[in-house]
């Protein structure tokens, strides 16, 4: 019997058990993609209290799975699920690390006052979970795709770690770079609770600037390493976006590809979505209209469908250039355009998209937070979407935006430069 590629997806998000932006979306998405061409594909993330609180169907599948640490030993209870219940020939399994000690909380990586103290134990936990369940179902893959900081000790723990069994040392680790501005950065004490040998405490190992980088231990230790889009694998590679890692990434820049994230089309598709108040498709644009009318409506905004609409959802961080949208919103209202904004993120954007939305109730649209239903009607009613990211890995948004029929309008960085082509009125080509 031909034995299929085994692949173990190990992230902090898996949409749509939980997720903060498009590494969850990407993890919900490409192990479901993987499995329909063949592969054995699993998936394991923590079982956060947001997950239980959504009462998602999970399955008992080991009571006490014992995960040594250079702290002491911890055990978990693992649950099982499944990525995706419309793929019924080849579900992709998600198995679920309960450890309330680490992830009963309400928050993913923090709270209103900031990231949790514990986060670097946490992560060395879940990464240590991880191995353990392979090697207690006796499951070893011959890929281990790892996702940001949160997992970049993997690929470290496979090279360095004594004990780990060698059906799983020769597994190949992947690692893929979602965003470097978030590395995974904690004090230099942090190395012995790891369990990692002291001499990788250097400037050719997880040392950086005199504390430790996850991320940096996965950029160094994995075997292939992916980023989301072409130009951001250039990007990053240089001091402007390296976040102080380009001289690694130069390093291993032979190792180092960008693969254009994509969208998962059963989800993301006005011709069959359920979310929208009409269905339409490229060949008849009517139900598009009837859309922008709902939402119009719904925000309680100017109820004229030739009014142009624009809409940015978004986490509301410099980094998405929300202050340039807000310092443009009043001159957008003088040339006569709408705006909708869903999103949340810094509490000083926050309140002055409040106090804008509240000048100009008629004009703007304002939703704080993320609701997904939400970002769909959003989407399917906006004649154009707003994504002037200073930097933008890849980004999702856009390449919903353009599934809808919603014009981009973005900035020439990262993934955005490499999904949206501008528009030439000569010949008529273009997004």
């Amino acid at each position: 019997m031909e034995e299929h590629l085994r692949i173990l997806f190990v992230s902090a998000e898996v949409s749509p058990f939980a997720r903060t932006g498009g590494l969850g979306d990407v993890v919900g998405a490409l192990p479901s993609a993987l499995a329909a061409q063949g592969y054995e594909v699993r998936v394991v993330m923590p079982l956060y209290q947001g997950v239980r609180d959504r009462a998602f169907v999970m399955t008992p599948l080991i009571e006490a799975l014992r995960t040594p640490l250079a702290f002491g030993e911890r055990t978990a209870r693992v649950w099982q699920s499944v990525l995706d219940t419309n793929n019924e020939t080849q579900p992709v399994p998600v198995y679920l690390i309960e450890q309330d000690d680490y992830f009963a909380r309400p928050g993913l990586y923090g709270d209103a006052s900031g990231d949790y103290a514990d986060n670097p134990v946490r992560f060395i936990f879940f990464c240590r979970a991880a191995l353990a369940l392979t090697e207690r179902l006796a499951w070893f893959p011959h890929v281990i795709h790892c996702h940001d900081w949160h997992t970049g000790l993997v690929p470290a723990y496979l090279r360095f770690l004594p004990g780990v069994d060698r059906r799983l040392t020769t597994a190949a680790a992947v690692f893929t770079i979602h965003n470097l501005a978030y590395q995974g950065i904690f004090p230099a004490a942090v190395l012995g609770q790891t369990g990692l040998p002291p001499r990788l405490f250097q400037p050719a190992g997880m040392e950086f600037y005199g504390n430790i980088n996850f991320m940096k231990a996965g950029i160094l230790y994995a075997d292939v390493l992916t980023t989301v889009s072409p130009t951001y694998a250039e990007e990053i590679c240089t001091p402007e976006f390296g976040y102080g890692l380009d001289g690694v990434l130069r390093a291993r820049r032979a190792a180092l590809t960008g693969i254009l994230n994509g969208v998962d089309y059963k989800i993301w598709d006005p011709a069959t979505d359920p979310a929208l108040a009409a269905r339409y498709h490229v060949d008849d644009l009517t139900g598009k209209t009837a859309c922008k009318t709902a939402l119009l409506r719904r925000f309680g905004l100017l109820d004229d469908p030739e009014i142009p609409l624009c809409s940015m959802i978004t986490r509301l961080a410099e980094q998405k250039g929300v202050d340039l949208v807000a310092n443009a919103l009043e001159r957008l209202f003088a040339l006569d355009v709408n705006c909708i904004i869903l999103g949340s993120g810094d509490r000083s954007y926050e309140e002055r998209f409040s106090s804008l939305a509240r000048r100009y109730p008629d004009r703007l649209g304002l939703r704080l937070g993320f609701n997904e239903t939400l970002s769909h009607q959003i989407q399917a009613g906006s004649d154009c979407l707003l994504m002037p990211s200073r930097f933008e890995p890849c980004g999702l948004t856009q390449l919903y935006a353009m599934r809808y029929g919603a014009i981009p309008i973005v900035r020439a960085t990262g993934g955005l430069r490499d999904t949206v082509a501008p528009f030439d009125p000569v010949t008529r080509q273009g997004t």
